[in-house]
């Protein structure tokens, strides 16, 4: 295990870049300074996943990243160059395919699975065992017409075959499709039919499945099985008679708000929630992992969405006693002034609550107004952020979990039904009520237990409720009266707390769809604002709240990541650091607006111009230019779904979308627009640049671990995923931080394209981390320092300890370069500018530290 964390680099694995290329990064970065690779995930998942958080076999490493062998290869390479591993891992979901063992056998064998179980898959209690999948191109009719559902033998069992996906047939349908008239045969699938009507008897079933087994051995060795397969290819009638005997039912995916009855991750019918909450299923999920950290690989975990488990603080607990001298970092996002659980037992969060802080230190709020009236008159649309949060949080409630909020409903009211209190709750009322409150949540959610109901959470309920009512339509006072009771119980009894642990579990899906995945893509004033983990709302934040968090980071959660770019980022670091100028700079913008939109009016051909598409691609080319045209669409397409206004992914509008390619086509072949485009962000690109190292400086000293997403050492113009997974050019970073190793800080500046500065600064400052590690330590604890002039508030300093001192400048726009009579008065003693060499004493001027790079790291001369 490697005990000092003086930084973590983040690798996304995949076919396309396997463990064996990852391992060849190894002595690059080694060189480059980080202690800890951050690995994507890396079990077993479906074949050519980008991303690895669908897995399908958690026993194993993935084939597609090169297996086991390259797994231990990658271990003793890392070993060698005392690199150590964090481990992203995925404990809430599986994939939802014929790849995972697990839900194969339970969609074959239903309840008498042994993995029946292990997955949320939610059947009323006076139904039987059905699981309902929404994945069908078109309507289930539609598909059996088209004969896109058909009967294929694989490995020689039946399966149902939709083009890539297919199902297992049960045992008891195999006998319709045999059409056996075997006597003894026709016994035993008939026994089967019986039993899968009946309360599950695994022992009998199991008696009965090797009869039925060796009839189908014997009807496929005949030929019979083949037979039977190809007469029902011409019969839809007899493929829709064997499929109403599955333990499945098939759905069109338009279908999966209203029909979906397994918790899956978000809206992802192709994720199935896991019950990681039992122990069996604990320990079969984390079966790899626990030989990994049984045999040393692992310095720590990152844990992927811990929101979606029944009781993270439990599931916490069991997994800090497999690793309880390694990290447990979670993925959680935190509402603006939320804090994490103090009793969970992890050292910290991955780093979005600190994104979202040091991201609004270059956004001049003392504009806003400007800036808000702009976006409105070029827009037509509304400022007021919380009702649009509200809207599109009520409209994926009723559309995309729409079957999660009527079994929720039912729940609640058989659970009201059982006193004579509340007997006579309206359902009406009492649905709308839990969807109100759902959509007022002003958190993704809340940790109630059957036993343990915390202040914050209480508090938290209450304003939701608070919310909702005042939102209400209706007279349902007393359904709201009757949730806040039941929440707010000091003990739950079983329907109870199975109904508040689901909807628990339902929340930040709401949220995370209804917000990220939706507003953001609506309420675009300042895109660089909309980020995960962030408030879109918020513009700027004063230099006293920012050190108010990171004294909170120091005394709390000082072991926390401390991320400016992630896989899951709506925009890389140096796209928000260069779009955030804007707020710096609105009556130019405001110029920028009214001259654009006629230079490219003919781009419209003619049609009614979408001004909402149209301010976010100008916002999008001055972050991301030079912008190639066709990730500029691809950009464009995913944002206007997401938006889900005039097109979106469940229901495509070819012809909104080809006018909006039309449009961005048009502006990339207008080079009146382009010239002007270019002379706008010409004046954008340093100062935008400049932001991006006083960030980077920033998290790579306060209080925690400066986390790096893969390539963002040098400049990166990356935009939402996809195009932030593109391959890497690590040939180009390893040349450049050779030349790192004899250039001065004046020579780091004469080549600011390449980012020659990022790279050099960043392994001196993971160098200084690693040779004094005595300044970074947990106990080191935060000083802000206050500068003193005309620009006090342009300058933003702290010290780590008694020895480290940052500085970094703020709104250099603004101060385009006149400091005035600005100071920062130094504590006692001389110290040392790690990057230029040079003396200081006293009050200084930003004149003396950024002379010759433009942000400082100080030392203490200690001689």
């Amino acid at each position: 295990m490697i005990d000092e964390w003086t930084g973590t680099y983040r690798l996304q694995l995949h076919a396309g870049f396997t463990l064996r290329d990852a391992q060849r990064t190894l002595p690059y970065l080694a060189q480059l300074g980080v202690s800890h690779i951050y690995l994507s995930p890396c079990l077993q998942a479906f074949p050519g996943s980008m991303h690895g958080y669908d897995v399908t076999d958690p026993s194993r490493i993935s084939a597609d990243l090169g297996g086991e062998a390259a797994w231990e290869s990658f271990i003793e390479a890392a070993r060698a160059q005392h690199l150590g591993i964090l481990l992203d891992f995925v404990p809430n979901h599986m994939s939802a395919s014929q790849y995972n063992a697990w839900w194969d056998d339970v969609l074959e064998r239903g309840p008498f699975s042994e993995f029946a179980d292990y997955f949320a898959i939610r059947t009323a209690p006076h139904e039987s065992f059905k699981v309902h999948i929404c994945t069908l191109a078109h309507a289930y009719g539609e598909s059996l017409e088209k004969g896109e559902l058909v009967i294929e033998a694989r490995g020689g069992r039946p399966r149902i075959v939709h083009f890539d996906n297919s199902w297992p047939l049960s045992a008891a349908s195999w006998g319709a499709l045999l059409e056996d008239r075997d006597p003894h045969s026709r016994a035993c699938f008939a026994e089967l039919m019986e039993l899968q009507n009946a309360d599950p008897d695994r022992a009998r079933y199991r008696r009965c499945i090797e009869r039925a087994e060796a009839v189908l051995a014997e009807a496929a060795e005949t030929g019979r099985l083949a037979a039977a397969i190809e007469r029902s290819r011409r019969d839809p009638d007899r493929v829709d008679a064997i499929l109403r005997q599955q333990f499945f039912a098939l759905h069109s995916w338009k279908l999966a708000g209203e029909l979906t009855n397994y918790r899956r991750f978000f809206d992802v019918s192709g994720l199935v929630g896991l019950k990681v909450e039992k122990p069996a299923v604990f320990e079969a999920a984390h079966a790899r992992v626990e030989r990994m950290i049984r045999e040393g690989q692992l310095d720590g975990l990152r844990l992927d969405h811990p929101d979606g488990l029944r009781d993270p603080l439990a599931y916490f607990e069991r997994l800090r006693g497999l690793l309880p001298d390694g990290r447990l970092y979670v993925e959680k996002i935190l509402e603006n002034d939320e804090r994490l659980p103090e009793n969970w037992p992890i050292d910290g969060t991955v780093g979005y609550e600190f994104m979202a802080k040091v991201n609004r230190l270059w956004m001049d709020d003392r504009r806003i107004d400007a800036f808000t009236g702009t976006y409105a008159d070029f827009t037509g649309h509304t400022v007021n952020f919380a009702a649009l949060v509200r809207a599109k949080k009520r409209e994926i409630v009723e559309s995309t979990f729409s079957a999660d909020l009527d079994r929720l409903s039912a729940a609640a009211l058989a659970i009201a039904r059982a006193d004579w209190r509340t007997r006579d709750l309206s359902p009406r009322r009492l649905r709308e009520a839990l969807a109100s409150v759902t959509t007022a949540l002003g958190v993704y959610r809340t940790y109630r237990t059957a036993e343990a109901l915390s202040a914050c959470d209480e508090r938290v309920f209450a304003e939701a409720v608070q919310r909702a009512r005042m939102s209400a339509t209706n007279s349902g006072g007393s359904a709201f009266d009757f949730l806040a009771a039941l929440f707010n119980k000091p003990k739950l009894d079983a329907a109870e707390e199975e109904f508040i642990g689901r909807w628990q579990q339902l929340t930040p899906a709401v949220t995370a769809k209804g917000v990220e995945d939706t507003t953001f893509y609506l309420f675009d004033r300042l895109v660089s604002c909309n980020e995960v983990g962030s408030q879109a709302s918020l513009m700027g934040i004063s230099a006293e709240k920012f050190h108010e968090f990171c004294h909170y980071l120091s005394e709390r959660w000082p072991r926390n990541l401390l991320a400016t770019s992630t896989h899951d980022n709506k925009r890389s670091e140096d796209v928000r650091t260069r779009i955030s100028l804007l707020s710096e700079i609105p009556d130019r913008w405001a110029e920028a607006l009214h001259l654009w939109p006629q230079l490219t009016a003919p781009a419209w051909k003619n049609r009614t111009p979408d001004r909402h598409a149209e301010y976010l691609l100008y916002q999008t080319l001055i972050g991301a230019w030079p912008l190639s045209q066709e990730r500029c669409w691809q950009y464009m397409l995913k944002a206007c779904r997401e938006a889900k206004v005039r097109t979106s992914w469940h229901e495509p509008n070819t012809g909104y979308e080809e006018n909006i390619r039309g449009f961005v086509d048009g502006v990339y072949a207008m080079p009146e627009f382009i010239e002007s485009l270019e002379a706008f962000i010409a004046p954008l690109i340093l100062p935008g640049r400049i932001n991006s190292l006083a960030q980077t400086l920033i998290k790579m000293v306060a209080p925690g671990v400066p986390d790096f997403y893969q390539g963002t050492e040098l400049w990166d113009l990356s935009l939402v995923d996809p195009d932030n997974r593109r391959p890497v050019d690590f040939e180009l970073r390893a040349q450049l931080l050779d030349r790192c190793r004899s250039l001065s800080a004046e020579d780091a500046v004469e080549d600011w394209d390449s980012g020659l500065p990022k790279i050099w600064m960043t392994t001196r400052l993971l160098a200084l981390r690693r040779r004094r590690p005595r300044d970074f330590l947990p106990q080191s604890g935060y000083q802000p320092l206050v500068a003193q002039g005309a620009h006090l508030g342009n300058l933003l300093a702290f010290g780590r300890g008694e020895n480290v001192i940052a500085v970094v400048p703020r709104f250099s726009m603004t101060v385009n370069g006149d400091w005035g009579d600005t100071v920062l008065p130094l504590p006692r003693g001389v110290w040392v500018n790690t990057f230029t060499d040079a003396r200081l004493q006293g009050s200084v001027s930003p004149t003396d530290l950024f002379g010759a790079f433009p942000v400082a790291l100080l030392t203490r001369d200690l001689a």
